[in-house]
């Protein structure tokens, strides 16, 4: 190749690129680098659309909801263990046990819930509604699937009646009791035993 012609693609290599740079005679604008930041806002400000007593009526009756799903469970339990139903009773058992246990967190949010709203601190008292709301909806969905534990039977209505298709006989058999021809054993596949 000539020097001519390393020149010219040299040129057409290297000149886009001493363009592109910073104070060059064909640069446009500053360097994206070399912006300063741009300010941005990053806080998210926690406004609640409920007073404190609309939290308060609201918490209490997830509370009622509660006593509800509560009371609920316990005629199921009662009514697997007078079915003798010992998987459907452990079941339910262990949704009762965890329901339990999610009250005593409703119970303990609910009364910060009180206290904060008696100080009218926004903050506090959403924290601790939205404690009972997540509570509340923890408990349905323990109700739902303390319902699933006794619902196998609730699927099924009626009794169930079974039809029984007799197999092809060959012709002239009558009594599918017969015994089966004998089969012959095919033979070795190889001499070794």
């Amino acid at each position: 190749m000539s020097r001519r012609a390393r020149l010219i693609w040299l040129s057409l290599l290297v000149g886009p690129v001493a363009l592109a740079q910073p104070g060059s005679p064909g640069a446009q604008g500053p360097a994206p680098g070399n912006l300063p930041p741009a300010a941005v806002d990053i806080s998210v400000p926690q406004h609640s659309t409920l007073s404190g007593q609309d939290m308060l009526r609201q918490g209490a009756a997830y509370r009622a909801n509660m006593d509800r799903v509560v009371a609920e469970l316990q005629a199921m339990v009662e009514q697997a263990r007078k079915q003798k139903d010992i998987i459907r009773l452990n079941c339910v058992i262990d949704k009762l046990a965890q329901v339990k246990v999610s009250m005593n967190i409703g119970d303990e949010a609910m009364q910060k819930l009180q206290q904060a709203a008696a100080r009218n601190d926004e903050g506090s008292s959403l924290h601790e509604y939205t404690r009972m709301t997540i509570v509340n909806q923890k408990v349905q969905v323990l109700q739902n699937e303390g319902q699933t534990c006794v619902g196998a039977e609730l699927n099924y209505v009626g009794a169930t009646r079974v039809e029984v298709e007799a197999p092809d006989l060959p012709e002239g058999v009558t009594d599918p009791s017969l015994e089966p021809p004998p089969l012959e054993r095919p033979p070795a596949a190889s001499t070794y035993r």
